[in-house]
């Protein structure tokens, strides 16, 4: 940690009741300083989410500091210089400190104090003058706290009650009287401190309203887009009137607000009394106005939304009294893809929202319900992400909790950071770990962040917890299913069937609820195997880059082993017996298939999507590869009518329907307009890395984008597509246009890439720097 030194405070006099919302702590040091600051530089970290001042100046442009990690090992710092900022005489450093994921509610039922009961805050103030450096810090001598302030009760993820009556004019200033602040405790943090490794979260895009006025005679604003983030408004109204503002994303079958298709919350004195609407899913802001005209934002609550439900508003409902803020990550949105067809472009709009409204610190699955770090969804959507954005920072930070959290047998979780999956009295530790498809994000995502990005390191990062992986699976593998017994083949201690694996997950037409139950019992033993042998050759894949010659022939022998097991039990002579879309695509995209039968069962994939009218029928854990099986294999017709048929399962029906993000389940909204699960999950999005690679034809043959394959496919209806990605070399594009059965393509490439283009009509040409290319089609 360099040479910083924290003194860590907890401000709270007590211990508060966990299960209910807390008042935000208002903390503040005062010191002299006598002469001319010729630097300043304020450090602060904390357990809780917080707001630095020095002087009243806000330090810094980064929300909910210091972000979120597996805070049992690991804590980040902020460093900002402030010398702006301080001046001869009395200063004063300060800090809102709120709950945030350190206390407040995490997980689908909101259960609360997770990491620990008390929050804590730090912050070190490095002096520099002509005499030498000093320091100042927060430490219990002379450091006072107080929860009286406005911020009455707080949470990242349900309410933030906010009293303007109780507002403290100059608390973060010089000057101000404290006396009836009590002193802070003096605390510990027992894990390690590093520097800000990911992201800022800041405010990004702005969005005004329309108002409706719904059958049920409530005024509801409509953003026009679903994302993650807070309302600022205007408002005036009478001394002590309370207003509250709900966020929702999506209208109920009736036109109503609603969230009755996200889950509830058990939280308690949310509301001082007051009567909140019943909507209970939180993402709720409480208000009392104090005099004149004022305007606020949300300190600490956070939301995915794109509706707002106001009650009890004081004055007449206006537009221009109300901006909502898109709040996410602030990695670099460069990758583009664009065409002839508006649905397809709305299509990659709706998955770039879902990135960023889930890219809040660490990948969620939802930024509602849970706002969980599911491995899964982010192992499905990687190559998607790093089209579209720049991973780099945000991926690597995630990735270090997650190796953090591996157990001593070597098994991983499922959710990164953790978080609780039930309410209290549920012990964490007896929860499964290592689910197939989720767990082994810890190699796919750093294999597919090399592809883009050339960088060892990431592989370095995880290559010891990969390895230990591995080898519990092997273990595991071993193991027998209890009903299994029969079993005796020598292939089979190659065939995972033990653990708990979530297996496809949301394929058209299941319910979550019971396929969670049935895979305590009878886990996918197809699925699980599968990925046993994908991370099984990711393995000796990464031993290879690393120069790591013995483990390359061990895991790759293992791999070898897996892959006659798994033909042995799922693919009788080559075949695949059965009518899911999932069992054709999976063996086939991992190579578990010899390439002989490899054709014969797409084949067959084919005539089951043709059979379906080309509904999807796949889940998370091969929704993401069945366009690409199916237009590497000949039918990339087949891949274009699934992507763009308008019937339910499908993406379309999800535009139809007026998404703005991806949906979590195939049937978010149904036929009778009916509101199901999150309407914000980018894993099923993940189909527009087909878009990137395949019909604009971009993809790396060497990693890093230092040689590229450009190699557009022709399809469906499009006449034209408009494709950029913003590689570590500079910006790839591509652009084709089709015209009475001649074709166009024109590539531009970086100074020091090159290329190869395979054109329709199968020539190829090496490229570099702009090009122009022709052909006729067939």
């Amino acid at each position: 940690m360099d040479n910083v030194k924290f003194f860590f405070i907890e401000p709270e006099s007590e211990t508060p009741e966990k299960k209910c919302l807390q008042p935000a702590s208002y903390i503040r040091k005062s010191f002299n300083i006598k002469g001319k600051v010729q630097k300043a530089i304020l450090y602060t970290t904390g357990l809780g989410v917080y707001v630095p001042y020095v002087n009243g100046h806000e330090v810094g442009d980064s929300l909910l500091m210091p972000g979120f990690t597996n805070y049992r090992k690991r804590l980040q710092y902020f460093a900002k210089d402030v010398t702006e900022y301080i001046k001869d005489g009395e200063n004063v450093i300060a800090a809102i400190l709120g709950d945030g994921w350190y206390r407040g509610s995490l997980g689908a039922f909101s259960m609360r104090a997770f990491y620990g009961e008390k929050i804590k805050f730090a912050a070190s103030l490095e002096l520099v003058t002509d005499q030498g450096t000093s320091w100042v810090f927060t430490d219990e001598e002379k450091t006072k706290a107080s929860q009286d302030g406005p911020i009455r009760g707080n949470d990242l993820k349900t309410f933030e009650i906010v009293d303007m009556t109780k507002e403290m004019s100059g608390w973060n200033r010089e000057g101000f009287d404290d006396s009836n602040w009590h002193n802070c405790l003096p605390s510990s943090y027992d894990g390690e401190l590093i520097s800000h490794q990911g992201e800022n979260i800041l405010e990004h895009e702005l969005f005004s309203p329309q108002i409706i006025f719904t059958p049920n005679g409530e005024h509801i604003l409509d953003f026009g887009q679903n994302f993650s983030g807070h309302v600022e408004f205007k408002v005036s109204g009478a001394f002590g009137t309370k207003v509250v503002l709900e966020m929702g994303e999506t209208l109920d079958e009736d036109g109503n607000f609603t969230t009755k298709n996200l889950s509830t919350v058990a939280c308690e004195n949310i509301n001082e009394g007051m009567e909140v609407p019943e909507s209970v899913l939180g993402q709720t802001l409480v208000y009392t106005l104090k005099e004149g005209v004022q305007k606020y934002k949300s300190t600490f609550l956070i939301s995915g939304f794109r509706y707002v439900r106001l009650t009890n508003w004081p004055e007449e409902i206006k537009s221009e009294n109300f901006t909502d803020v898109a709040v996410y990550g602030d990695l670099k949105y460069s990758g583009d893809f664009r065409c002839s067809n508006e649905k397809i472009n709305q299509l990659v709009n709706n998955v770039r929202w879902s990135q960023k409204s889930n890219f809040v610190e660490v990948p969620t699955d939802c930024p509602t319900r849970e706002r969980a770090g599911w491995t899964g969804d982010v192992n499905v959507f990687a190559e998607t992400a790093c089209y579209l954005s720049d991973t780099r920072k945000f991926l690597k930070k995630w990735l270090q909790d997650f190796v953090e959290l591996q157990k001593d047998d070597g098994s991983l979780p499922f959710i990164v950071p953790e978080i609780p999956m039930f309410t209290d009295g549920v012990d964490m530790q007896n929860l499964p770990y290592s689910s197939a498809g989720w767990s082994d994000a810890l190699l796919n995502v750093p294999l597919i962040m090399y592809q883009f990005y050339g960088e060892k390191e990431i592989l370095q990062l995880v290559y010891d917890a990969a390895k230990k992986y591995v080898d519990f699976n092997e273990l595991r593998a071993k193991a027998k299913h209890k009903f299994h017994f029969y079993k005796t083949g020598k292939h089979y201690k190659y065939i995972l069937d033990t653990g708990y694996h979530w297996g496809e997950w949301l394929e058209p037409g299941s319910s979550m609820m019971k396929d969670s139950i049935k895979a305590l019992t009878f886990p996918d033993s197809e699925v699980a195997t599968a990925w046993f042998y994908h991370s099984a050759k990711q393995l000796s894949q990464m031993a290879e880059i690393l120069h790591e010659t013995e483990d390359q022939h061990k895991y790759d022998e293992l791999a070898q082993n897996i892959k006659k097991a798994y033909q042995k039990e799922f693919l009788k002579r080559g075949k695949v017996h059965s009518k899911r879309q999932s069992r054709f695509v999976r063996p086939v995209a991992m190579e578990l298939v010899d390439p002989k039968y490899s054709q014969r069962i797409v084949k067959q994939l084919q005539k089951l999507c043709e059979k379906n009218q080309y509904k999807v029928g796949t889940g998370f854990l091969t929704t993401y590869k069945i366009l690409q099986v199916l237009t590497d294999y000949g039918y990339a017709e087949t891949a274009y009518k699934m992507l763009t048929q308008n019937e339910c399962p499908g993406w379309m029906y999800e535009i139809d329907k007026g998404a703005t993000t991806i949906w979590e389940n195939w049937l978010g909204i149904d036929e009778g307009g009916v509101p199901k699960d999150s309407q914000n999950h980018y894993a099923m999005g993940a189909s527009v890395a087909w878009l990137f690679s395949r019909v604009g034809g971009i993809q790396t043959m060497e990693p890093g984008f230092s040689v590229v394959k450009i190699q557009p496919i022709v399809v469906g209806d499009l006449q034209w597509t408009e494709t950029s990605y913003e590689s570590i070399h500079g910006m790839i594009s591509t652009r084709w246009e089709r015209n009475n059965g001649h074709f166009k393509l024109q590539v531009s490439l970086p100074e020091n890439v090159t290329g190869v283009v395979v054109m329709p009509d199968k020539k190829e040409y090496k490229v570099s720097g702009n090009k122009e290319l022709k052909c006729e089609l067939s």
